[in-house]
């Protein structure tokens, strides 16, 4: 009997390697994790009350694939009042499951076999695969600590070809928490617009910005001209703690929503109506919330700098939006792996290599500082330590005993 295999581009698409530490510290039951992209807390109780009402008011049949007209609403008027972002409801505004089915369906939409997207890197881990999966070529571009990990017009113009189609933008950015300032955006728009590239902008982390002055990271869509070449993806995850829900938009010129739109029909039909309508709660509702999470974000983003302030075994570079530190850990003398692997076996910590996120994160550490205030504490004392250790191997017994009274 011949024995059947699984498709060849199947097997080359690459495994999320935060998937693969998740799966190490499972088996380590007392281990402090610092991987984990998730607010600590839940939807707040006006949003679920409104999924509630839905379920009881039986809103629970298939909706139009864009959405159902109150949440495409919502999403305008959250989009203009916060962003200053104006998509028409009924044309350039659609529904997705959560913001990496958006990025997906962006890229499907308008990136051919054989043609090339320029990514800069580090970059979050779905984007190479989304492109490999649309048949293109993922192009990184390294993201310079030099620059504090900001997107930089120079260097993307530099990696464009006659076959790029798109650049995927991220700011706040995961891995490194950096923000591109305004004027930056604006040089890669008129990269953009000069090449005629599309620019596909993941803007999950918009409102968690640590910098003076700015309370919402600005977007490359509202560069003069950039409505029509931009496609903005979003979500509801991490705004408004709604990572298990799966809702988030797609913001796009209307023949991209189109095709989009057609797309998704095969993919999902359409998106779970309760959860619309409990995002629309959270789009129109208060958002002290969210006000709350961002001085939150703020204190712990503080425990990091404190707890990392003057250690010569490890370099930070001060995070300025979503709530994740980069951490070079090169002076260690340590890859990124080997760094992850045994400071997860020998102190209990968890977080996540830096080639991860793209080989240019090689030397480096993501940890989040989204969870527990105390966890996130003593995780990053045992995180120094260890690397003070690397550097200095006659600290190492006095460090385990350590470890065991704290632990």
């Amino acid at each position: 009997m011949t024995s059947l295999t699984v498709a060849q581009h199947a097997l080359e698409i690459p495994r999320s390697g935060i998937r693969d530490v998740f799966d190490r510290a499972d088996k380590v039951p007392d281990a402090i994790s610092l991987c984990v992209g998730e607010p600590q807390d839940t939807a707040a109780p006006h949003i679920e009350q409104a999924a509630c009402r839905a379920i009881y008011d039986g809103r629970t049949k298939y909706t139009n694939v864009l959405g159902v007209d109150d949440f495409r609403k919502a999403v305008h008027d959250y989009t203009l009042e916060v962003k200053g972002l104006d998509y028409d409801p009924d044309r350039e505004i659609e529904a997705v499951d959560g913001a990496t089915i958006g990025l997906f369906l962006a890229l499907r939409t308008v990136v051919d076999p054989g043609s090339e997207v320029i990514i800069p890197s580090p970059f979050f881990t779905s984007y190479e695969a989304d492109v490999l999966m649309c048949g293109a070529t993922p192009v990184t571009v390294a993201l310079k600590p030099e620059n504090g990990m900001r997107l930089n017009a120079a260097d993307i113009e530099a990696a464009v070809t006659s076959k790029t189609r798109a650049i995927i933008i991220n700011s706040p950015g995961n891995p490194t928490g950096a923000v591109t300032s305004a004027q930056e955006l604006g040089r890669i728009a008129e990269v953009c617009l000069r090449h005629g590239i599309w620019a596909i902008s993941d803007e999950v982390y918009h409102p968690f910005v640590f910098e003076d002055g700015m309370e919402i990271a600005p977007s490359i869509a509202s560069m003069p001209h950039m409505h029509d070449h931009t496609i903005v993806v979003d979500s509801l995850s991490k705004t408004f703690a709604m990572t298990g829900w799966r809702i988030g938009y797609i913001l796009a010129p209307h023949d991209v929503i189109e095709v989009t739109g057609k797309l998704a029909e095969h993919m999902h039909s359409s998106v779970n109506s309760i959860t619309q309508y409990a995002a629309v709660a959270a789009l129109d509702g208060p958002r002290g919330h969210i006000r709350s999470m961002r001085r939150e974000y703020a204190r712990k983003r503080q425990i990091v700098i404190d707890e990392l302030s003057g250690c010569s075994a490890l370099r930070l570079m001060k995070p300025n939006g979503a709530f994740y530190a980069f951490v070079d850990i090169r002076p260690t003398g340590m890859g990124s792996q080997t760094f992850s692997r045994r400071l997860l076996s020998e102190r209990h910590v968890a977080v996540v290599p830096g080639e991860a996120f793209g080989k240019e994160g090689a030397g480096f550490v993501r940890l989040s500082y989204a969870g527990d205030a105390d966890e996130l504490e003593e995780g990053v004392r045992r995180l120094r330590r260890f690397a003070d250790d690397a550097r200095d191997p006659s600290r190492s017994h006095a460090a385990a005993q350590d470890i065991e009274i704290t632990a």
